[in-house]
């Protein structure tokens, strides 16, 4: 499934998206459950981050969030979403260092475009995230625009301990079903 581009030949201008890509949730190979929304949300991070690129078209949270702690056909999901490629991964973390590994899978062959392993110190996890996500636009062979590159590499905060509450608390958000004692400790 295979958008076009419109004719408008300004680089500036957007496009339409040529693209289309899932990510599924990452898994936690981590000791302890505790880790499980760091996983959640380093997938919640790279789909933002892809979410910035103008070729791409890429398959809603709720979406792909549906095949969670569930072994898949990248086959049948690709047909299911209507993508051409998946990306899957895991996350594993052991005291200061994070483990990460991402492939990207075409959804119609099944075959892994492209794969990699990242292995950072958690104070380094804002770049292992911007790598991944200059990986898989690379691997996609997409174009980008200035401010495309300036958006990926802009960071949110500099402090992976911050990140780390952010992540937990937006975890419990989304899990709390919106209950106000859970909101507030999130």
């Amino acid at each position: 499934f295979i958008g076009t581009l419109t004719d408008d030949k300004d680089p500036h201008q957007p496009t339409r998206a040529t693209i289309r890509l899932a990510v599924l949730p990452f898994v936690n190979l981590s000791e302890g459950s505790e880790n499980g929304h760091f996983a959640d949300g380093l997938t919640e991070d790279i789909l933002t981050e892809l979410l910035r690129f103008r070729e791409l078209f890429v398959i809603s949270r709720n979406s792909s969030f549906k095949y969670k702690g569930k072994a898949v056909n990248v086959q049948q999901v690709a047909r299911e979403l209507g993508v051409q490629y998946v990306l899957e991964g895991s996350v594993r973390r052991a005291g200061n260092r994070v483990r990460v590994t991402a492939q990207l899978i075409d959804g119609e062959t099944d075959r892994h475009i492209w794969a990699e392993r990242y292995d950072h110190a958690w104070e380094q996890i804002f770049s292992l995230q911007d790598e991944m996500s200059q990986s898989i636009v690379g691997a996609l062979k997409l174009k980008l625009l200035p401010q495309e590159i300036a958006a990926v590499t802009s960071r949110p905060t500099g402090s992976p301990e911050a990140y780390q509450h952010y992540l937990m608390g937006r975890s419990l958000f989304l899990h709390s079903g919106r209950d106000t004692r859970a909101l507030r400790v999130a």
